[in-house]
């Protein structure tokens, strides 16, 4: 238990279907969410089969045997509430949020959501929409250069398959495929569901034992360890041209630290006071009028991480623009981050991760996907990720400087055609 400072009361156990249930009690609040956190997104996709993790999210949304699509959406459109469901690397989530009597009926429709039927005729019509997403994304020039920096970085390595899939890839996605998926990555070991604010916590547990006591998908786990293969970034800073283009796009990458790492909250703050609110790349690019946009993050996932960003400007201005964002960064080693750098950024981050707790339905994304892979018997919340950031100091961020060399960035640049 923890949160007693606070009011709220947070629980995780494992099932005895070997699901896990992280509750968070709030007395204060007057919500409720809920959402299911698979451990497997674009990451696990077969070799040939990229975007079957994609697919399946939306198929869930098409009914299951008991309940129509129709059906289904209207039970979600009665209901009220905010729901939805998206795919990441490492991740499927799908959540819902609403009243506190409404809660019954909320976990009921979620625990209905995740038993699609998979009709053969929801695929096909699926498989179009999807199609079409593709297509639509592959016409954004940032998405373009995004997509050329990711194959720039990762190489061959599973966290640089494209989570939608290809037009081919998913035309190829049959039942047979797509249903051997669900059984894997929805296995019980890989399901964590979260339930936090106003909720009783004897009645929550107690319908978590009762209602998915037979999960259906027993299928063996995907392998949660490190893959064999390690990221292979290039070093090289691909150049492509794109007709009519209005404004030059770079995107870049280099090496970070994973989900795992003890200075993984340091990186953060580094990535921050380098690329955030008043950052560096503010001053240097967006402050001075070279640029109208320019940023670095820092990724995390579970066996490695990268630090990535990037820059929009006028095409006249791209040479000096991308020469001085690199220099930037690469500017880290020669220029130390300086106590009160470090300590504004922090702060800065700490004070956004409360304010990004604030309701069970913002909250319930923090224990989810912190929670993932947690094996303690405490559990991680915001308040200990607020916490964590309020404590990195410049000897952490100079040990995460020592650990990723930011000099040899791996990329793309966009500019307009001749």
């Amino acid at each position: 238990m923890s949160g007693a400072d606070t009011g709220r009361q947070l629980r995780l156990g494992r099932l005895p279907s070997g699901l896990r249930l992280l509750t968070e009690s709030d007395p204060q609040a007057s919500t409720v969410a809920a959402g299911f956190f698979i451990a497997s997104g674009a990451r696990h996709d077969r070799p040939g089969g990229q975007g079957a993790a994609h697919f399946l999210e939306h198929l869930l949304f098409k009914g299951s045997e008991r309940l129509s699509a129709a059906e289904l959406n209207e039970r979600l459109d009665w209901l009220g509430g905010a729901h939805n469901a998206f795919t990441s690397q490492e991740q499927t989530v799908y959540h819902i949020a609403g009243l506190p009597e409404d809660l019954p009926q909320l976990l009921e429709t979620l625990r209905e959501l995740l038993n699609p039927a998979l009709r053969e005729a929801d695929i096909a019509a699926e498989r179009g929409v999807i199609l079409e997403e593709i297509a639509m994304y592959a016409s954004q020039p940032g998405v373009r250069v995004v997509e050329a920096m990711q194959a720039e970085f990762w190489g061959t390595h599973p966290l640089g398959q494209n989570i939608l899939g290809s037009p081919g890839s998913v035309s190829a996605l049959d039942r047979t495929a797509l249903h051997t998926q669900l059984q894997q990555a929805y296995a019980p070991q890989n399901v964590l569901l979260v339930i936090t604010g106003a909720l009783d916590e004897p009645e929550v547990w107690a319908w978590a034992e009762r209602e998915l006591a037979h999960w259906p998908w027993p299928g063996a786990a995907l392998p949660t360890a490190a893959p064999a293969v390690s990221p292979t970034p290039s070093g090289q800073v691909r150049q492509l041209v794109w007709p009519g283009l209005e404004r030059a796009q770079g995107a870049f990458a280099w090496p970070g630290l994973p989900s795992c790492h003890p200075l993984r909250a340091a990186a953060t703050v580094l990535a921050e006071l380098t690329g955030g609110e008043n950052s560096r790349l503010y001053w240097t690019l967006l402050d001075s009028g070279l640029a109208d946009s320019a940023d670095l993050g820092h990724l995390d996932f579970r066996d490695c991480g990268s630090f990535e960003g990037g820059f929009s400007c006028d095409p006249d201005r791209a040479g000096e623009v991308t020469r001085l964002f690199l220099d930037t960064v690469a500017g880290l080693h020669r220029h130390p981050p300086t106590p009160a750098e470090v300590s504004s950024a922090a702060r800065r981050l700490a004070a956004e991760t409360g304010l990004r707790a604030d309701t069970p339905a913002e909250r319930l994304f923090v224990l989810g996907l912190e929670n993932m892979h947690q094996t303690g018997e405490r559990p991680i919340s915001p308040e200990d990720l607020t916490a964590e950031f309020r404590a990195v100091m410049s000897e952490q961020v100079a040990a995460v400087l020592s650990a990723c060399s930011l000099t040899q960035p791996s990329g793309a640049l966009l500019l307009p055609a001749p």
